[in-house]
């Protein structure tokens, strides 16, 4: 499931737990968003690293291009 899709789904849980669900409705509906969360949260993780691993690519660019230019 993407991260979109996950969002989405927790978006329509909120709904569904705000309206006139049971209790065990409700403990199920908040255990699904629990994993939703966890999903979500993962995914932002793997992102993060990637940005993290892109934004270090840039620096070493950067700083190869100024010492090659005798800057620095």
């Amino acid at each position: 499931m993407t991260f979109e899709e996950s969002i989405i789904k927790l978006e329509e849980i909120v709904k569904k737990l705000d309206g006139d669900a049971t209790l065990e409705e409700a403990i199920e509906l908040f255990q699904q968003g629990i994993e939703l969360s966890k999903n979500c949260m993962e995914k932002l993780k793997e992102q993060k690293g990637k940005i993290e691993l892109l934004v270090d690519e840039i620096k070493n660019l950067t700083e190869e291009f100024n010492l090659s230019d005798g800057k620095k």
